[in-house]
């Protein structure tokens, strides 16, 4: 079995989604984010950091992965208070990622290990 390692970063800037109030855009969040996602996100004072750092992990998902994917397609959630990500159509992956929200701007990186 061949292994192949790769790294994604991505970092973004908060305001690209306080700027657009979940109450009033929730079709733009839909084409984002899964339910699942969106219910993690809301339950928070500050969704939007959460918005920004889910988002910026998927774009370091599509970095590392260095293949066309939907956003959909990427699934972030938290298991013992660790992100972590679930890649449909994918199977034979081990990963690992990180999220981190300073002031008005949240970065991602993500590290996968893909057995070929």
């Amino acid at each position: 079995m061949i292994e192949k390692f790769s790294i994604g970063i991505d970092i973004v800037n908060v305001d690209r989604f306080s700027s657009k109030l979940y109450s009033k855009n929730k079709e733009f969040y839909s084409k984002i984010f899964t339910n699942d996602e969106i219910s993690y996100c809301i339950k928070f004072k500050d969704p939007y950091t959460h918005f920004a750092g889910k988002f910026a992990l998927k774009e370091a998902v599509i970095k590392a992965i260095n293949k066309k994917i939907s956003l959909l397609d990427i699934e972030t959630f938290h298991k013992d208070n660790v992100p972590q990500v679930k890649l449909k159509n994918e199977t034979n992956y081990s990963s690992i990622s990180s999220i981190s929200h300073e002031n008005n701007v949240a970065v991602a990186v993500f590290l996968i290990e893909l057995y070929m």
